[in-house]
């Protein structure tokens, strides 16, 4: 689980790095530009496409669901599925991804793609764990860290304190959290 947070968040920080998507992150904050949770999964997998540590990855991959737990819906899609180079074969990492101008409102959604996940019905479950990304106004550590508990215990929702991280986006009042 650790060697997945560590090579998730190292995919993070190189994306995040990349002088072309903070100039436009840059842009997108300066004129308030909402929506754009598409473009960053597009410009993520154009990103994973060519990394070298990546053998496999899909986009808005579709698992059934457990009914008994949901019973109004059959399918979920997760934002990605990524399988590591040297890795076992038909073991993913899950990475959901939500972008939100309002912290909180993020961090709820990131939440809410945690529970969704747990719906995956055993029988299909070929995911080694699952992360969620959220990119975010940057904001105080400690008041994050104060949203992001209070909503893990509103939804029940079980985090490892050494696998949540927060980083600012340079040259852009952006940060992205991960857990």
């Amino acid at each position: 689980m650790k060697r997945d947070f560590e090579f998730v968040s190292l995919l993070l920080e190189q994306f995040f790095k990349q002088s072309h998507i903070q100039k436009r992150l840059k842009l997108i904050q300066f004129r308030e530009i909402t929506g754009w949770e598409i473009w960053i999964q597009v410009e993520f997998s154009v990103f994973l496409e060519g990394h070298v540590e990546v053998a496999e990855w899909d986009r808005e991959f579709k698992y059934s669901v457990d009914r008994r737990s949901a019973r109004h819906r059959k399918h979920i899609a997760i934002d990605f599925v990524i399988r590591r180079k040297r890795s076992a074969l038909e073991q993913y990492i899950a990475l959901e991804i939500k972008q939100n101008l309002n912290v909180s409102s993020c961090i709820r959604g990131m939440m809410e793609d945690t529970c969704k996940v747990s719906l995956v019905k055993g029988s299909e479950y070929d995911l080694r764990s699952m992360w969620t990304l959220g990119i975010h106004p940057l904001t105080d550590k400690d008041e994050l860290m104060d949203v992001i508990n209070d909503y893990a215990e509103q939804y029940d929702v079980g985090l490892l304190k050494s696998c949540i991280t927060t980083t600012s986006i340079k040259k852009t009042k952006f940060a992205y959290t991960v857990f």
